[in-house]
């Protein structure tokens, strides 16, 4: 046998007739779920260190089928007792879950027995990978690997065997939901419900080389009916599975080994491309991705003509404002421990941190910048953790393009964690020219936490780029306080007009912003179907960096409540005032003058019970805007027939009227997803925009061969919806497979 590890999660659930795995009624026996307050209140400071579990060796075989009908499953201890996150926080679980840990010198081996009733009542609408987790049924499991109270992997399947894994840094502070791991799943269904196997290669981990291990543990149970969660170690409201540090123990793993930590990845692709005004081209390459772990937690990355054509097309957007749009990164070199390149920040009452200023955007990388692909040479990637200290380096080369010249990309930064949930960091970035134009980014944050519930955060920076010299700072200081009910949150952050991060992301220059908001969201103490009410309040305001002088304001109230069932509904009041020092055309032809608008507008908006068949979500909103009106709606109406197929539609529309002109804007987007297996699917993402008179088809067939590694077959195009006439079209065929030492 090979030596190296694999670790194998068999997660069994509700209730196999397996030997040796003991069993009982579900509590209560009910189709209800439980009670609305806790006997006891739970101390979560300390509970975690009663939620111990030990592994046990084992040397027979263990059939990854969807079953546990091994005897060795009768020496194994079980996890046990989950205590509810929602809709009761500290009630027992509806349902019964029981979870058991055995292995062997290649594999782990979790076998989990969710019991339920009605099995035919399970919510299950998807096969894809990385399918939505959060609208059906399904069990998650998280794992400290390091033990360091700060990191880990986390594993999920619903009851038809789909896929969802992420890796989570800084105490949960960082999620990279694009990380993707070598394991998979098997899972089957009786009358009790249903039972799964996992696995996952010991050598997808990072963990120590002592002899003896122990792992943060915890473990999470969905019953979308009852739009219930549930975890092993117990969690506040405001904390999800992968808080590392009030994760339970897993203990008893002993003589593991993660193997050679190297994965190998050539592709091979052609292409062929189409437009209006060339012939067509046809294109063969390959290239070659090499994945290295140095250290247990320290992985290096090489890329040599990295492409990404089986990537998805960005969706579009219709932009009304005066600043740049923000676009994702979706490609799978640059999400890895993407994390550790992030600046922590305190967030808003909404619960996202302000991304006016991201120092490193990957995007910068091979993309131009209206998202147009540019060769990628190679590239090199330092990225991970060495005792308190995460660790990030990057080195990447673009080719010449056309009339672009090759830029050089240089990215490094260092952040030490203290006290669990605190750290201070450093960023340098640099984007080389071949024209000769260099940028540089200079930059320190810190992210602090106290008592659990206040976070300080902040950053300092400034960038040095040719003939932009003095006002090149960036700089903020954030302070949130968290509890279940409350959050309430302020900002100050000054990004001078010079401040010119080439190699990152900044939507807004030239001013300083001061924010404030606060957030109710009490929850009724008799239950019912009203989950929660929301009441909120935020506050605006933009002012130039070098004067002073008022630029923007906004203040907002919001009200609204969320229901047991998942659905929501909310209506958001706003008032504007903007100032002009400059015209601004929002639309070609379309130019509103120099002077000061102030304008009131309201909004609604309701989303449905996404887990449904039938589900959808809409937002309207009128009112003023600058000098004229504005009546704007948006929405999406899904359909999932069954898990094999969804249908989405969206539709956004905006009818501006103003005295320089009237306008409307139209984008219309359909997708379909069908998966014919866990490991085969077909994707195909359309879309219409009436602004630029444009049809985009972007169709994905994927088969996933091996773990990681596929084959692909895309094709795009794009016509105009006026003539008719193409504008551009291409069919790429694209092999890979993963090596995995």
């Amino acid at each position: 046998m090979r030596r190296g590890a694999a670790a194998l999660i068999a997660v069994a659930c509700l209730g196999d007739t397996v030997t040796g795995v003991s069993g009982g009624e579900p509590q209560g026996g009910r189709g209800e779920p439980a009670a609305a307050a806790a006997p006891n209140p739970i101390d979560y400071a300390t509970v975690r260190f009663e939620r111990v579990v030990r592994a046990v060796r084992v040397s027979e075989p263990i059939a990854i089928d969807g079953k546990l009908n091994e005897p060795a499953w009768q020496h194994a201890e079980p996890a046990t007792d989950f205590t509810q996150w929602n809709p009761h926080p500290g009630m027992p679980a509806s349902y019964d879950t029981d979870a058991r840990f055995l292995y062997d010198d290649q594999n782990l081996y979790v076998g989990i027995r969710c019991w339920d009733p009605e099995p035919s009542r399970m919510t299950v609408s998807g096969l894809e990978r990385e399918f939505a987790s959060g609208n059906q049924d399904g069990v998650g499991l998280f794992f400290d690997t390091l033990h360091d109270g700060q990191s880990g992997f986390y594993f999920a399947t619903n009851p038809v065997g789909a896929h969802h894994d992420f890796q989570s840094s800084a105490d949960d502070g960082y999620r990279n939901n694009d990380w993707e791991g070598v394991w998979d799943v098997k899972v089957t269904i009786d009358e009790s419900g249903w039972s799964a196997e996992f696995i996952v290669p010991f050598k997808t981990l990072r963990f120590s080389s002592a002899p003896r291990q122990e792992w943060g543990l915890n473990l999470m149970r969905r019953i979308r009916r009852f739009n219930e969660d549930s975890h092993w170690a117990p969690l506040p409201r405001r904390y999800r599975v992968a808080r590392a540090s009030m994760a339970g123990t897993l203990t008893g793993l002993e003589g593991i080994h993660q193997g050679r930590n190297l994965k190998i990845k050539p592709y091979g692709i052609s292409k062929s491309f189409d437009t209006a005004s060339s012939k067509r081209s046809q294109a063969v390459d390959a290239g070659l991705d090499v994945k290295y772990g140095l250290t247990e937690s320290m992985t290096v990355d090489l890329g040599y003509r990295t492409d990404f054509s089986q990537v998805e097309a960005d969706q579009q957007q219709i932009n009304l404002t005066r600043f740049n749009l923000f676009f994702p990164e979706k490609r799978e070199f640059f999400l890895e421990n993407s994390g550790i390149f992030g600046i922590a920040s305190a967030a808003g009452s909404s619960g996202s941190a302000s991304d006016n200023v991201i120092p490193f955007f990957s995007r910068r990388i091979g993309l131009s910048a209206d998202g147009s692909p540019l060769p990628i040479e190679g590239g090199a990637r330092l990225s991970g953790r060495t005792g308190a200290y995460d660790v990030g380096l990057l080195g990447m080369r673009t080719g010449r393009d056309g009339d672009t010249p090759a830029d050089t990309f240089l990215v490094g930064r260092i952040r030490r964690t203290f006290r669990g949930q605190s750290s201070v960091g450093a960023y340098v970035t640099s984007r080389g020219s071949d024209s000769g134009r260099d940028n540089r980014l200079y930059g320190v944050d810190a992210f602090l936490r106290f008592v659990e519930k206040l976070e300080v955060s902040s950053y300092l920076m400034r960038t040095d780029t040719p003939a932009r010299h003095g006002q090149d700072r960036a700089q903020r200081l954030g302070v949130v306080w968290r509890d279940n009910d409350w959050t309430a949150g302020g900002e100050y952050e000054e990004v001078q007009a010079n401040f010119n991060p080439e190699a990152g992301f900044v939507r807004r220059t030239d001013t300083g912003h001061y924010s404030t908001d606060l957030v109710w969201r009490p929850r009724p103490a008799s239950g019912g179907w009203i989950r929660n009410y929301t009441l909120g309040a935020n506050a605006d305001y933009y002012a130039a960096s070098g004067t002073g002088a008022l630029e923007t304001r906004q203040q907002g109230v919001t009200t609204g409540l969320s229901l047991q069932s998942g659905a929501s509904l909310a209506a958001t009041a706003l008032r504007t005032f903007d100032r002009l020092d400059a015209p601004f055309a929002i639309r070609p032809g379309v130019v509103i003058p120099i002077g000061d608008y102030e304008y009131d507008s309201l909004a609604l908006t309701y989303s449905s019970d996404q887990s449904r068949p039938i589900a959808g979500s809409t937002s309207v909103s009128t009112g003023e805007f600058w000098n004229g009106r504005s009546r704007s709606v948006s929405g999406s109406l899904s359909l999932k027939p069954n898990y094999h197929l969804a249908l989405a539609v969206s539709y956004s529309r905006s009818d501006v009227r103003l005295p320089a002109g009237d306008f409307v804007t139209t984008l219309v987007g359909a997708r379909l997803l069908y998966g014919f297996t866990s490991k085969v699917f077909l994707h195909s993402f359309l879309q219409y925009n009436a602004t630029t008179n444009q049809f985009s088809a972007n169709t994905r067939f994927n088969i996933i061969h091996r773990p990681l590694s596929d084959l692909f077959v895309v094709y795009n195009e794009r016509r105009d919806t006026i003539s008719g006439a193409l504008v551009d079209r291409g069919l790429i065929v694209k092999l890979t497979n993963l090596f995995d030492f």
